[in-house]
């Protein structure tokens, strides 16, 4: 089947927000796209791949807290990253690259919804988020 190009997203938490990290069981929603599929030639619904690249300024946290970022699926994880103390500042901003082949039948829903979030799961809150960034594409098809 040809390539298709189905669709480009962006979520944006501007630099210079200072939005504070819950502690588990809740999360912060920092990003939050839905990429269209609606075009999708029948044929290639099995062969869409995802592109998803996320950005994510924290400040304030605490050396005895653990954190976790997820990115999500139609609420299923599919990458999760869990830091220790202060080691998310350490290398801040952290970037993410995340690749993803939706199953056919999410991508013929017409639209494929994915998340970036971020908890603390150990310790007292005071960290917060001051900026992120998530985006994503999404293409079918293999020739």
């Amino acid at each position: 089947m040809p390539i298709q190009f189905l669709d480009q997203r962006i979520s944006v938490i501007p630099q210079g927000a200072a939005i504070p990290i819950p502690v588990a069981p809740a999360s912060l929603l920092v990003g939050d796209i839905g990429l269209q599929t609606v075009g999708v030639l029948p044929g290639n619904a099995s062969n869409v791949r995802v592109e998803l690249n996320a950005m994510i300024i924290v400040d304030s946290l605490l050396a005895a807290g653990e954190y976790t970022i997820q990115i999500s699926r139609e609420g299923t994880p599919i990458f999760t990253a869990i830091y220790s103390g202060t080691d998310l500042e350490s290398v801040n901003p952290p970037a993410y690259t995340v690749t993803d082949f939706p199953p056919a039948a999410q991508v013929l829903t017409g639209q494929v919804r994915y998340t970036f979030s971020i908890v603390q799961t150990a310790g007292v809150a005071t960290g917060i988020v001051q900026g992120a960034f998530f985006g994503g594409s999404a293409a079918a098809g293999n020739s």
